[in-house]
């Protein structure tokens, strides 16, 4: 019944919006004439609105191993969800405001609310709020710092060993593992001379809470990284760029512990990301803008804890290779809507040089996921 009201509602909501967007455009093309007779002013406020359905084939990136233990009925306790996949909704609203407060120079701030609804699994829904200060240091160059939150994501529930110790292999034993997510970033923007090339760099802090289960997994990750864009043609860009980051954990999770001293998994890791992809503007479709992007990311994930593999054999040695494939086409339909369609397509390999666990991290963490939906944004400025 709860997967029913839940569908029903984000239909109902989805409807609401879409209406609402129409409304919006109407009352735009209603007021164009009066706008054309009054002096032209400069818009300092923008409101973007967007909702985005799509399809998410695989919403915990379970390994084969757990998706036939799902289809099979396994493992009571462990798997909270009523399937795989799910249809999903996102809604995101974002306000700025923009301005030159320093001579000639712009300065924008912005924030904004970001939200997955799934239809089927209502607790994989999540939502992230963020606000960002832009500001023009020079003709030429730019930064940006930003925040966002997560109050709480869902990734799955887990097997925790300590409950095991009092209740045994039993249901209960299988514990949710969210966490909530603070990031401070930022990043500063350089245009070439020349004007086709821009450079940006960037800097990530990220700290992450883990529910009172797996405190363990606390982190502090950092992010350094760059990225170019070049202009090969009028109408195709390109782009390529380099991330490297770490993650420090906590390892233990009981007062008298030290990370030195602790019997508990140590997720501390590094990895290095590539970036590659490129931007095509296409002729107008019945007037309309349009254009297609591809993006390629390929990451290599190293996990450095010192513990013994009898003691840590998920992490012990442990290597992952993540690629990511993004494909989007971007099309320009009337005055502030547009719309994207997109597909997205994730893969992870799980190893380890030992022969001890490296079977047990790849059937524990590979996984293949593929999202496929469609963006309609509507922006008003004023």
């Amino acid at each position: 019944m709860s997967v029913k009201v839940n569908a029903n509602n984000m239909i109902k909501y989805s409807i609401i919006l879409f209406c609402c967007l129409n409304f919006l455009s109407s009352l735009d093309n209603e007021l164009y004439g009066q706008k054309k007779k009054i002096e032209k002013k400069i818009d300092k406020w923008a409101l973007s609105l967007s909702i985005k359905p799509f399809y998410d084939s695989n919403i915990l990136k379970y390994s084969d191993k757990y998706i036939e233990r799902f289809k099979n009925g396994e493992d009571p306790g462990r798997f909270h969800i009523n399937r795989l996949d799910d249809l999903t909704v996102g809604y995101s609203a974002g306000l700025s405001f923009t301005d030159e407060f320093f001579g000639k120079m712009k300065t924008i701030f912005g924030a904004g609310y970001d939200t997955d609804a799934y239809t089927y699994n209502s607790v994989k829904s999540w939502g992230t709020f963020n606000m960002f200060y832009r500001q023009q240091i020079a003709a030429s160059t730019s930064a940006q710092f930003s925040y966002s939150y997560i109050p709480e994501f869902y990734v799955r529930h887990f097997r925790d060993d300590d409950w095991v110790k009092y209740y045994g292999y039993t249901e209960i034993t299988f514990q949710p593992y969210t966490f909530s997510k603070d990031d401070f970033a930022f990043w500063v923007q350089q245009v070439l001379p020349w004007k086709t090339t821009r450079a940006r760099l960037y800097f990530t802090y990220s700290r992450y809470f883990l529910n009172p289960a797996y405190t363990e997994y606390d982190s502090n990750d950092y992010m350094f990284g760059f990225r170019v864009y070049q202009k090969l043609m009028k109408n195709l860009d390109v782009t390529f760029g380099y991330f490297y980051s770490t993650s420090n954990a906590k390892g233990f999770d009981e007062p008298t512990e030290t990370k030195e001293l602790s019997d508990d998994s140590d997720a501390t890791n590094y990895d290095h990301t590539y970036f590659a992809g490129l931007d095509l503007i296409l002729p107008k479709v019945f007037s309309m803008n349009n254009d297609i992007s591809l993006d390629f990311q390929y990451q290599r994930t190293f996990f450095t804890t010192d513990n013994y593999v009898e003691l840590d054999p998920l992490h012990v040695g442990r290597y992952d290779y993540n690629y990511r494939v993004i494909v989007n086409y971007y099309l320009a339909l009337i005055n502030n809507l547009s719309t994207t369609i997109f597909y997205n397509w994730y893969l992870r390999e799980a190893s380890s040089p030992s022969d001890y666990n490296k079977e047990y991290i790849s059937d524990e963490k590979d996984y293949t996921q593929y999202r496929i939906g469609i963006n309609f944004n509507y922006l008003i400025r004023f």
